[in-house]
């Protein structure tokens, strides 16, 4: 019998960022048959050995060593976990997004009741700095749940790539993992199933409205030691530098070093910049959104920062 839904994902150094990962592939294994998740082996931060300790059937652990010199290795992870899902429906899911238990039965109800879409949006809700909301942030919607064809993957569109010798960049428009067909075009969805909200507001929530947790951003000193790393993927996806050395020697570089733990700011020096990004009008304070239960513990550990005693605290409660 060919399983019906499928996940995939993929997560380096997700212990030593504590990355909600593994509250990631938990809050979506109810619905899946199984969950695909890349993970390099040469990260020794106990991230592999986190995924094996959920001790799940379901989920299908691929050790693979990733290629840190190519501009696309977003979307190209992206697209070799998503070739090896077997199911009919494929759900992808980054390590850092996480389902709401009331969406589980909205998503197999999609599923058996497939029409003819190859592709299915549903809603993000970007968590930014705690218990705020970023309403400008990656849209409201987003491609999550498609058909499983070999016409469909991740990776940069032609008309966006910039070829130099054997290897393509991206121009500013693509993020490089967007779904893209086998020729290349960019394919969107050609349905939604989120209703849009505003989280001030308590506009209802359509009856099979599906919304995904982001919570990139709601840790900002934890983004902001990450910042190097991710730095030098967004130049390297955009041909600003050719190479990790590369980034290191140019006038913007910080220190990287993928095989060593992450060295950490004093926490002070966080204030600056935190204070200045909640100065953009699009980041409120949601009154009618919460949060998953299963994220309690994650919250918890998280540091945020209050703008009003301008000090880092704790996570919120619950």
């Amino acid at each position: 019998m060919i399983p019906v839904i499928s996940a995939y994902s993929y997560v380096i150094r997700g212990v030593e960022y504590d990355i909600p990962f593994r509250e990631s592939i938990v809050s979506v294994l109810p619905v899946v048959d199984e969950f695909v998740i890349v993970s390099d082996p040469r990260f020794k931060d106990g991230t592999i050995q986190a995924i094996k300790d959920l001790h799940s059937d379901k989920i299908r652990l691929v050790e693979q060593e990733l290629d840190f010199s190519d501009p696309g290795i977003d979307g190209h992870t992206k697209a070799y976990a998503r070739s090896l899902c077997k199911s009919k429906y494929l759900l992808q899911m980054d390590s850092d997004e996480v389902l709401r238990p009331k969406d589980l039965g909205k998503i197999r109800k999609l599923v058996d009741n497939w029409k003819n879409s190859l592709i299915v949006s549903t809603g993000v809700i970007n968590w930014f700095n705690g218990n705020h909301f970023k309403m400008g942030s990656a849209g409201w919607t987003k491609e999550r749940i498609s058909v499983n064809s070999s016409d469909i993957t991740h990776g940069i569109p032609v008309r966006s790539r910039i070829q130099r010798g054997s290897v393509y960049y991206a121009k500013s428009d693509s993020d490089g993992a967007g779904y893209i067909d086998s020729n290349g075009r960019p394919l969107s969805a050609d349905y939604t199933i989120a209703d849009r909200i505003h989280p001030i507001k308590d506009i209802a929530w359509g009856k099979d409205s599906i919304w995904i947790h982001h919570y990139s951003w709601y840790s900002l000193p934890r983004k902001w030691q990450m910042k190097p790393t991710w730095q030098f993927f967004w130049g390297l996806l955009y041909g600003k530098y050719k190479s990790l050395d590369d980034y290191t020697a140019s006038p913007d570089g910080e220190d990287v070093d993928f095989w060593e733990t992450s060295r950490c700011r004093d926490l002070q020096s966080y204030i600056v910049p935190i204070t200045n990004e909640m100065r953009e009008p699009t980041i409120i304070k949601p009154i009618f959104i919460g949060h998953p239960k299963i994220m309690k513990d994650w919250l918890k550990r998280q540091l945020v920062y209050n703008p009003s005693k301008k000090e880092l605290r704790g996570g919120i409660k619950l």
